[in-house]
This record gives structure tokens, C-alpha cells and sequence, in this order.
């Protein structure tokens, strides 16, 4: 009886400690940040809608052309998609991010091919906390996408083929997804405030029913 307490605690402490270790409370997302942002819901097993590039915040340098930020509430497979057209385009990126229950996150090419590093991070996703999500391509074609002060980077590949992204999807697999854009960002001060999407809030709403 005493050896079953014991064994009881023990599992207890470990599944807490699993718990208390997750990238929500390692790099938590204070709900007042998303009242910054703009929020696209979608309940899908695919892409429904393709926002246009130049709808979103992108912190471009002269290391990166392309630097995107998320922030998404979901159980499991945060999808990702980056083309090069306005819609499905002929050269295709996808990221999914805590696939396989939670457990596993990897990089597709246009032939829905697996490439470069993959992450087995679990409890990436929450329906209940948001998870922030950076995407970056250098201007050499490296693609990366990082969980902020947890993994950096989550998922690299060379995606050179992908020589410019036009448009962008958003969903989580078979389940309810919150994504939040837009935010404001210490980032911002990179924006040139003549054309950044912020300061054209009313356009970007307007691609939020843009559909392929």
C-alpha cells in the first residue's frame, strides 16, 4: 500500500513537471498582447483562405526577406502555408507545427516531400494559451521557423525555389484554430510607417475573406 503512494506521487510530480515545462510557461503570451492584434478563426483540414503578403507585418532586413509573426491557439497541427502566388501558386512551403498529437512539427516542399530539420518538441499547442510563431526566409532561401525563447529555430530547410512568397494560408488540421497578426511588436520600429500594414488596417481586414 505505502510502495503504491509512493508510485501514485512520484507519476504525479513527473506529469506536473512535464507540465510546468511547456512552452507556455517557459515564453508565456500575456492575453493582453492579443487585444493588439488582428484574429482570423478557421475550422478546416485545409487551406480556405490565402492572405496576400502585403496584408501582414513583414520585418524585413537586408539578412531576411521574409519575417512573419503569429500567434496561435489550437489542440494540434498549426499549418503553415507559404506560395508564390495569390492562391495555391506553383511553388508551395508548408510548416506544421505540433502534428502527431502535439509531438512532432516538420517542413514540406511543393511535392508534400519531408526536408531539413524536424522537431519532436511536444505540448507546442494549446486551445487555451497562445503559442508564438516566427517565420523567416533569408534572402539566400533558408527557411526557418522558430518558437520565440524555446526553439530557435523549430524547423530549417533551403527553400530557395521559393524565390518570393506572394501569399499565405492559415489552419490547424481538423480542429478549431485562433490565429492572431498584426501585433504590435518591438519590431515595428523596422516598418516603413508610409507602407506597413498596420497603418493600413482597413485593407488587410478587407483580405480576411480572400479565398482561393
Amino acid at each position: 500500500m505505502y510502495a503504491t503512494g509512493i508510485v501514485i506521487f512520484v507519476t504525479f510530480i513527473l506529469f506536473c513537471a512535464r507540465f510546468s515545462d511547456s512552452v507556455h510557461d517557459r515564453n508565456p503570451v500575456p492575453f493582453s498582447k492579443l487585444a493588439t492584434c488582428q484574429e482570423f478563426d478557421i475550422d478546416s483540414h485545409k487551406c480556405l483562405h490565402f492572405f496576400p503578403l502585403e496584408t501582414i507585418k513583414n520585418y524585413q532586413t537586408k539578412e531576411y526577406k521574409l519575417h512573419l509573426k503569429f500567434y496561435v491557439m489550437a489542440t494540434n497541427d498549426a499549418n503553415i502555408v507559404l506560395t508564390n502566388g495569390y492562391g495555391e501558386g506553383t511553388v508551395r512551403y508548408t510548416a506544421v507545427i505540433a502534428g502527431g498529437g502535439n509531438t512532432y512539427s516538420w517542413l514540406t516542399n511543393t511535392s508534400a516531400t519531408t526536408l531539413g530539420l524536424e522537431s519532436h518538441l511536444t505540448d507546442i499547442l494549446s486551445p487555451l494559451w497562445p503559442t508564438p510563431i516566427v517565420v523567416r526566409q533569408k534572402t539566400n532561401g533558408l527557411l526557418d521557423v522558430s518558437i520565440p525563447g524555446v526553439a530557435e529555430p523549430l524547423l530549417l530547410a533551403d527553400a530557395s525555389d521559393l524565390t518570393e512568397v506572394k501569399s499565405f494560408c492559415l489552419y490547424a488540421w481538423r480542429n478549431k484554430s485562433r490565429w492572431f497578426y498584426n501585433c504590435t511588436e518591438p519590431e515595428d520600429i523596422l516598418l516603413d510607417k508610409n507602407t506597413d500594414c498596420n497603418s493600413r488596417r482597413g485593407q488587410c481586414q478587407l483580405f480576411v475573406g480572400f479565398e482561393k
